[in-house]
């Protein structure tokens, strides 16, 4: 049976920690998410190769957590959200497990999802510090930052046997069903440890991901 939607807002958080600087930036961004969750909200985290006691016991009616100590990739662990969270919201935000927010980003976020008019809304980006260029007619290197009507993901899913770029491509493909009907939300994603040397952006040349952003 196919669940009716109840909420607005569902944001998909993957988790992975390769290091202890990971793990420290999840949970300072876990702990911004908690603190702005309403009961309009769903929050799905697909904790990829480990299990955390400490993020299990955070279990609650609107923070799901699914834990698997085989590590299946990112993509899998954002198809797990979509699928868990698809007939249950009107948007699904994405968000990276290393990067942070402004204090009132999901308010803002939320704010413009209720209206229903966009099948996109983005938030304003910023990688090291730097303000990336809003452009509705431009794919986005990524997902982060970004809130979907769930009724233009129905059939797509991020593409599992890509290793970097799968977002991109499934940001491509999105943007393509939606003719770019985006709009700008007025506050801030602040886009941490891609450029680190742990980042899978930093081993593969840039031209992999570029290929979709025609």
């Amino acid at each position: 049976m196919i669940l009716s939607m109840n909420k607005t807002l569902g944001i998909i958080i993957p988790y992975f920690m390769i290091t202890a600087q990971c793990r420290d930036a999840f949970e300072n961004l876990f702990n911004q998410v908690k603190q702005q969750l309403t009961e309009d909200m769903i929050l799905y985290i697909y904790e990829d190769g480990q299990i955390s006691d400490w993020l299990t016991k955070e279990k609650q009616d609107n923070i799901i957590i699914v834990s698997c100590n085989e590590n299946k990739g990112v993509s899998y662990a954002r198809n797990q959200g979509i699928d868990y969270l698809i007939d249950k919201v009107k948007y699904i935000l994405f968000l990276d497990s290393d990067d942070r927010l402004d204090d009132d980003y999901l308010q803002t976020m939320l704010k413009h999802c209720k209206k229903n008019n966009y099948e996109i809304v983005e938030s304003c980006f910023y990688v090291k510090d730097v303000k990336a260029e809003f452009n509705p007619n431009l794919v986005r290197c990524g997902v982060a930052g970004s809130a979907i009507q769930t009724k233009i993901i129905k059939e797509h899913r991020f593409d599992e046997k890509l290793q970097i770029g799968e977002d991109t491509k499934f940001m491509k493909e999105i943007c393509d069903l939606s003719k770019y009907k985006k709009i700008l939300a007025n506050t801030n994603y602040y886009y941490q440890l891609g450029l680190n040397e742990f980042s899978l952006t930093m081993k593969y040349a840039s031209k992999i991901i570029s290929i979709y952003r025609n």
